[in-house]
């Protein structure tokens, strides 16, 4: 993926635009296939970090839909899911359970320190 088309991807997750914000994590799975490792692992940490802190229940599923994506081609290994555990529970309704229990295991073990 190009520099500055990264760099501009990186920004609209940190979009103060809930719409920018729920687009750009969308726009994932349009490039996924093009991210470097180094790149993806960046996006991955970006994402977990973000999402406890994410009011919006669109922007929220969203960007953990777009963690899902980076799973689909492999791309999650060295991400540091931990910051999940933090996504307060009335925020992790229906839509958001299912990733959530995807993502069971490798929180727990980046938890523990085993994948960091």
């Amino acid at each position: 993926m190009e520099i500055r088309d990264y760099v501009d991807f990186l920004r609209d997750l940190l979009s103060p635009d809930e719409a920018v914000r729920t687009e750009a994590s969308d726009r994932v799975q349009d490039f996924v296939h093009l991210l470097s490792d180094t790149q993806a692992r960046v996006v991955g940490d970006l994402v977990a970090m973000l999402a406890p802190h994410e009011e919006s229940r669109v922007a929220l599923e969203a960007l953990l839909h777009a963690l899902s994506d980076l799973d689909g081609y492999g791309k999650l290994e060295d991400v540091n899911l931990s910051p999940l555990r933090e996504i307060p529970d009335s925020m992790i309704h229906v839509e958001h359970r299912v990733y959530m229990d995807a993502f069971a295991e490798l929180i727990a073990e980046t938890s523990n320190g085993t994948s960091e």
